[in-house]
Parts: structure tokens; sequence; C-alpha cells
């Protein structure tokens, strides 16, 4: 048998880049191939070699974790965020999720006394699913306390009062909401270094309570969110399980598994649009695909429309779980570990991803919170302008507008410690040009 690879020559980048450079016809190889994006604030080459990538032979599994924990396959939880309702409401609606294919709910608790949260997981299989709670009285801790205990529960509880509760046995105890900042209109390697920062403070305050590092990095759940950058956004889930690797790893665990990050990956809401919906499903989808093949452990497809004045959320959360759904088991995306893994061009970009998100957490460790919001509100800024002025185009938006818009408007309840999030629609107000 003939070795297949010795029938073709090795190209160097010296060779390459010259024919490369008679091909553009007096254009130069920094105008042409050298990127730098003027949101992300990340410089990097859209051309690469097999020799001159970092990553690119790393296995699945294995440390520094950055093509994922996984093993076996690349299965995740497709989760559902349960809407704010009478206990009786949210009982039916989860359920009805979980019939419709959910393997994942989350439940904020509110004020509910602990009949009413009995009524609301009435038949539903905690045990078979995954599901996250957040609370906020001691009563609810303790009877979450009480459920997580009496059951074998793939289960997260997260405190959102200011009173200080002991942590729940067997569950996770901390969420890591590296999503408020691309809620808040920053850009990737923000939200990484935030949600690498916010992890470490959680570190050092379970480790302070007594906790080995395993047991600390075992609490942590980190939830990211998803931007309309495709390949940026793969970048950045394995960028990030890479550096929180880095750190986990200078505590010296005993088990170098205990330094895979956790993550579950949300949808947002910055560029969607209520006057023109039907796009939002191409939008979510690409944005569910990019989470998939950065190997997160949870995906939630926000409904579009959950922020909005429109309470009717039945037809968008479906539309959101069958997005989940298809890439599962239509598309088979749960099959293959890393399938973007070795492309010499993801990994140029994902090398740019670290070393920013490294430089910027560095500097958010030394110079406070303050610094960071002054970042983020500086390209939140950059983001409304863009839009404006149409530099960057979102159909419906502020371009080819929907000529029967829908009359929802937007409802923006929530608040991020860096502000009121960003919804571009809503901030931009275009009117189509006559």
């Amino acid at each position: 048998m003939t070795d297949f690879y010795k029938e073709f020559s090795t190209t160097t980048l010296p060779e390459w880049l010259e024919k490369v450079t008679k091909d553009l016809k007096g254009k130069s190889i920094e105008e042409t191939l050298h990127k730098k994006h003027p949101i992300e604030e990340l410089s990097y080459t859209s051309y690469g070699l097999a020799n001159d990538k970092k990553d690119s032979h790393t296995t699945p599994g294995q440390p520094n974790y950055i093509r994922g924990g996984k093993t076996n396959n690349n299965d995740w939880v497709n989760n559902v965020f349960i809407p704010q309702g009478t206990p009786e409401e949210m009982n039916t609606f989860a359920l009805k999720q979980l019939m419709n294919g959910a393997t994942g709910i989350t439940i904020n608790l509110g004020n509910f006394d602990i009949e009413q949260c009995e009524i609301l997981i009435k038949e539903i299989g905690l045990e078979h699913i995954t599901s996250t709670f957040y609370y906020s009285t001691k009563e609810q801790h303790d009877w979450l306390s009480q459920i997580t205990s009496n059951k074998n529960l793939d289960c997260t509880t997260f405190n959102i009062s200011n009173q200080d509760f002991i942590e729940i046995k067997n569950t996770k105890n901390y969420i890591v909401k590296g999503i408020d900042v691309q809620y808040s209109g920053g850009n990737i390697h923000q939200e990484i270094a935030y949600a690498l920062h916010q992890g470490h403070e959680s570190l050092f305050l379970l480790m302070s309570k007594g906790m080995s590092i395993d047991e600390a990095a075992a609490q942590i759940k980190f939830k990211l969110g998803i931007g309309n950058n495709f390949f940026f956004e793969i970048a950045k889930f394995k960028a990030f399980r890479s550096l929180w690797y880095t750190i986990i790893k200078s505590y010296e665990p005993e088990d170098p598994r205990s330094a895979i990050a956790y993550i579950e990956a949300e949808t947002g809401f910055l560029n969607k649009s209520l006057k023109d919906p039907h796009n939002n499903l191409l939008r979510q989808t690409t944005e569910a695909f990019a989470a998939v093949l950065g190997g997160v452990d949870e995906l939630t497809v926000r409904p579009y429309n959950a922020w909005s004045t429109d309470s009717s959320l039945q037809k968008t959360q479906r539309l959101g779980l069958n997005l989940a759904l298809l890439l599962k088991e239509e598309s088979y995306l749960d099959k293959v570990i890393d399938p973007s893994g070795g492309a010499y061009i993801q990994n140029e970009l994902l090398n740019a991803v670290k070393e920013k998100s490294w430089s910027t957490f560095q500097k958010l460790e030394k110079e406070g919170i303050e610094f960071l919001k002054s970042s983020i509100r500086k390209i939140a800024k950059i983001r409304i302008q863009r839009t404006k002025e149409k530099i960057d185009t979102h159909i419906g938006i502020n371009k080819y507008f929907n000529p029967s818009p829908n009359d929802s408007e937007w409802k923006i309840e929530e608040l991020t410690p860096f502000g009121a999030p960003l919804v571009l629609e809503n901030e931009c107000q275009i009117e189509e040009e006559v």
C-alpha cells in the first residue's frame, strides 16, 4: 500500500503567502487576510497551517479541556426556563415542556411557601431530569435541602437573596452569570473575563469555608450567553473551558476532572426583533448550533418574546425547544464530540479569544469591576452606533423591515450588575426610509 500523503508536497507558509500575493492582484495580505473585529476587539488572521496552531492536537476529555470534558458523545441537556405564574400554572407549563422533549427545567421559586413549592413540582420526576432552582427564603432553602437529600438528583440550587445560607448538599450552589455581560451589550472577552473573575471569587469563598478545591469547583455552574457571531461563539466556549482549567490547575486539585467547567448556554435578546419575529428563529438556530459545537452541557433557547408585553409564550417556547431538539434528534450533533476541532482558522480565532480574555481577566482582577463596567458601556455604544448607522445589518431591525410589523412592545424588567439589558431594536427605534 502506498503512503497517500507522499503523493503531495508540503507547502510552507512563505510559499503559500507568495502564491496568495499573486492571486490577490495588488491587494495586500494585511488588508485582505488580517482581521480586526470592531466589537469583539480581536485581531486574527483568516488563514493558518497545521504546524502553527497551539491546540490542534488536544484530545476531548483530556486537559486542558479545550475540546470539552465529554468522552463518549456530545450530549447536552435541553433546558426550559419556566415563566413566573401561579404554582399551578408553572407546574402545568413545566410538565408540558417535559412531555415535549425537554430534559431540564429552571424554576424561580419567588416568594412561594412550602405548600406552593410542592404544588409546583407535583408529578415532575426530578430524579429523571436536570433541574435548577432559584430560591430566596430560609423555608425554601430547607425544603430544597430535604428534597435533594431524599433523591439522587442532578440539581443546581442558587440563593438570590442577600441572606447567607449554608450550601445545600448534593447540588451545585453557585451560578456564575457571565450572560449578564452579553445582556448588557458587552463582547466575548469581557464575558469570559467576568465569568472567570466571579468564578474565582466563588472558589475563594467556598475554600474559606473549609472546602477543598475539588469540592469547591464542583459547586459552580457557569451560565454564558450566546451571541450572533457564529465562529466567535464556538471559540468562546472552548476558550472559557481552557482558561477555567488554568485557574483550577493552579490550586492542584486531586482529581484533574475537577477543572472541567460546567456550562449552561442561553440565547439572549440583544439582536432579537418583536416587529419581525420570524427572523428570530434563524438567529436562535445559529446561536444554539454554535453553543452545541462549543460543547456546552446545558442549552436554553428562551422564547424570543419572553421580555415583551406578549404574555403568551406557549408557541414561542415550543419553537425554541424544537430548535434544540432538531439539533440533537435530526441533525445528530450529540453524536460527535467537538466536530470543529482541528479546523485551522477556528484554532486561530480560539487562540486570539484566549489571549484577549486572559488579559482582560488579569486587568479585572487588578483594577476591579468599575473597569469592566466602563469597557462594557463602550462596546454597547459601539453596537448602538453601528446599528443606527446601518454599518451592521440586522434584518427587520435596521434593514429589510417587515411590511406587517407585530405590535408587541419590549418590556425589560430584569437588571444586571452593569445596568439595564441592551436590546438593539428597543434602543435604536429605527424607522424604514420611504
